[in-house]
This record gives structure tokens, C-alpha cells and sequence, in this order.
């Protein structure tokens, strides 16, 4: 029997494994292995063309590859020896997502868990915004060891970090604003998309990165909540802009009996708040220009800003910016300050050159002064 013969019985009876294995076994290049199996199937078929593979060897070549078993071969071909095939992947398990929701469901139909109510001055001074911005929990990080867990120890050691500061300072906290959302998880669909589905790189499941986002921000808030009542607001990114809402309504579940916690799981792109002479706008911005949002507090907050010596507009999304204090604008009287990310660069960002310090900040705003300062909090050298 010839070579050709020979290599070509192995491979497509199924018995020798991969082209590479076979020719590995009888000393021959794997090119060309595949021009000789090429040329004695053609050889075997002279008056009908290429023989149009069966139902085994396209299997054999999608499991070689990586493809979902499960995946369905809606047509095949083949060009000069090798195969392109067309399949279409299942769809996700409705059960996966059931499955889920349930196990949360079944918490939040519990009891509330009691809570002590912490001690508190008379009077506060502060409003004081912890902002933990664009984790991006479940990125595939240049650094692949920068796992999921990973990622949750640093949002809750910025917490800590920030929570440390107040303390040593001897800030009389009266509330916190604590935004959540602005792009906590990386994509919003069970294809590993964003919101508009674009394919992004993805370290675990979008179900992993749900549950690691309701744990870290609960955490968050109940410690928050030790030290000021706690105003929650969830503020839609860009990728995770559905799940930040379900997010969002978990949280207003769960704290529900809670006497310091309140949560705004409103569908509003920008949320308002006014602290004495300031008033503050929390978007992510991906959608309105900083030149525009003068007219936005205008038009959206209405009488909340009657009065106000202060506009400012809190954001993320920006990951190229060339520092931790990241650029302040100012148009027709509207500060806009971009928060720094807090997540890893992966290969995307690297490739296009963007890249900043990775942190988060605090920001104090005086009941009766205004703007009060910004305290940047660097998670990795707090370990």
C-alpha cells in the first residue's frame, strides 16, 4: 500500500488521530499528509470531484478544534484537502440562567438579615461619593493570573482604603452617595458581548460575573452603611448596561428592610443629587459631551438645581486618559470629572496605547462649602 493510501485509511477511518498525529507516525510533514490524503481522495473519485465529507469526519474536525460538541453543521466543503464548514452554536441553556436567579431569589425571600445601627454625631458635615469606576469584572487582563477573585478583593480593599481615610481624618460623615454600575461587569449577554454586542475577551462566565458583582457591591454597601446611611444610585454603562439594572434591583431587594440604605434602580441614563450649594449629575459618559450637560441639568433635574453655586458631573468610561487625576473640564459653568478605571489593561487597550494608573477616588462635598477634595486610592498597594 502507498504512503498516500496509507496515511489516507488512518485519518479518515478515524483510526489514527489527527493529520498531525498521523503524520507524525510515519515520519511525514504535516502538509504534507494533507496534499497526499488530498490527491488519493480525488484519485478514488476522478469523474465526481472532491468526495464531500460524511457526518464523522466533520465531528473529528470540529472536535480538533475546540467547537461545542453540541453545535450544529449546517453545510461542509472541501478545498484542496481541507475543510470549511459552517455551524451554528446552540443557543444558552435557559436553565443555566433559571438556575441563577433562583439561588438569589431564594436570599432575597428570606428575612433580612438584622443590622446594627451605627452610632452617629448629632449633625453631619460631608457627603462623601466613594467611586470605584470601570472594574470590568471577568476582563481577560494582559496579566491572566488577575482573576475574578482578584478583581472583587480590590473594589472592596478601595472600600476599605476609602473608609480608612474618613476615619483618620476624623471626617463627620453625614450619607454617602455610592454609585454602582458604570461598567462593573465586562459584557451584558451570554455570547460574552456588551451591550450593543461587540465580542470582548472574557476570563470566566457572564453568570460568574453577576454573582461576583451583587457579592462585592452587598459587601460594599453593609460597610459602608457601619459608618452613614447610604444613598445608592446605579449609574448604566456602555458594556453591562441590562445587567447593571438587574444589579440594581437585587440590591434594592436585599436592602429593602435596611433603615440606612436606599437604592435607585431607576431606568434614567443620569442620576441627580444635591448636596447644599452643589449639585451633582452621575452618568457614565458614553453618550452626552461635557459641553452639553449644562443644558442636561436643566432640562433633567429640574428645581434641584434652582439656586446652586456648584454643577458637577461625575463620569467614567475613559481609559486612556495620561494620569490618575484625570482631566476636569469646565463648560458654561458645568464641571465634569472623569473617574480613573479601576481594572487591568488587556491586549485591546495595550495595542492601542491606552493606559492609566489604576485606581479609584473619594470625593468629599461640604454641606455648606462645596467641593471639599478628592482622595485618589491605589488598591494594589493596599494588599
Amino acid at each position: 500500500m502507498s504512503l498516500a493510501a496509507t496515511l489516507y485509511h488512518e485519518y479518515d477511518e478515524g483510526c489514527g488521530g489527527t493529520i498531525k498525529a498521523v503524520a507524525e507516525r510515519h515520519g511525514v510533514n504535516p502538509h504534507t499528509a494533507r496534499r497526499l490524503i488530498s490527491e488519493y481522495r480525488r484519485g478514488l473519485h476522478p469523474d465526481t470531484g472532491p468526495a464531500g465529507p460524511d457526518e464523522d469526519t466533520l465531528r473529528r474536525v470540529l472536535r480538533e478544534r475546540g467547537v461545542d460538541p453540541a453545535a450544529t453543521i449546517s453545510g461542509a466543503w472541501v478545498k484542496d484537502g481541507e475543510y470549511s464548514i459552517y455551524v451554528r452554536l446552540p443557543e444558552p441553556d435557559p436553565a443555566q440562567l433559571e438556575a441563577v436567579f433562583e439561588r438569589h431569589l431564594a436570599r432575597l425571600r428570606e428575612a433580612a438579615p438584622p443590622y446594627e445601627v451605627p452610632a452617629r454625631q448629632q449633625a453631619g458635615h460631608y457627603t462623601v461619593i466613594p467611586q470605584v469606576y470601570d472594574l470590568h469584572l471577568g476582563k481577560l487582563a494582559i496579566d491572566e493570573t488577575y482573576t475574578l477573585a482578584r478583581q472583587v478583593d480590590d473594589y472592596l480593599l478601595a472600600i476599605d482604603g476609602m473608609l480608612a481615610f474618613l476615619a483618620q481624618r476624623g471626617y463627620d460623615v453625614d450619607r454617602f452617595i455610592f454609585p454602582v454600575g458604570h461598567d462593573l461587569m465586562h459584557v451584558d449577554t451570554m455570547h460574552r458581548t456588551t451591550t450593543k454586542g461587540t465580542p470582548v475577551e472574557a476570563s470566566t462566565s457572564p453568570l460568574n460575573m453577576f454573582d461576583a458583582a451583587l457579592e462585592a457591591t452587598h459587601e460594599a454597601i453593609r460597610r459602608l452603611a457601619t459608618v452613614a446611611p447610604v444613598d445608592v444610585l446605579s449609574v448604566l454603562g456602555n458594556h453591562d448596561f441590562l445587567a447593571t439594572h438587574h444589579l440594581a434591583k437585587a440590591l434594592e431587594a436585599s436592602f429593602s428592610r435596611h433603615p440606612d440604605v436606599t437604592v435607585d434602580a431607576g431606568h434614567e441614563p443620569r442620576k441627580y443629587r444635591r448636596v447644599g450649594p452643589t449639585a451633582l449629575a452621575f452618568q457614565h459618559g458614553h453618550q452626552v459631551r461635557a459641553s452639553a450637560m449644562a443644558g442636561q441639568f436643566l432640562m433633567e433635574a429640574g428645581p434641584l438645581v434652582a439656586g446652586a453655586r456648584y454643577y458637577v458631573v461625575l463620569q467614567g468610561h475613559l481609559h486612556k486618559q495620561g494620569g490618575v487625576y484625570h482631566a476636569i473640564t469646565e463648560d458654561n459653568g458645568v464641571q465634569v470629572r472623569t473617574i480613573p478605571s479601576l481594572c487591568k489593561s488587556d491586549d485591546f487597550h495595550r495595542l492601542h496605547g491606552y493606559g492609566a494608573a489604576r485606581a479609584a477616588e473619594l470625593h468629599l462635598f461640604h454641606q455648606e462649602a462645596g467641593p471639599a477634595g478628592v482622595f485618589p486610592v491605589f488598591p494594589h498597594e493596599l494588599g
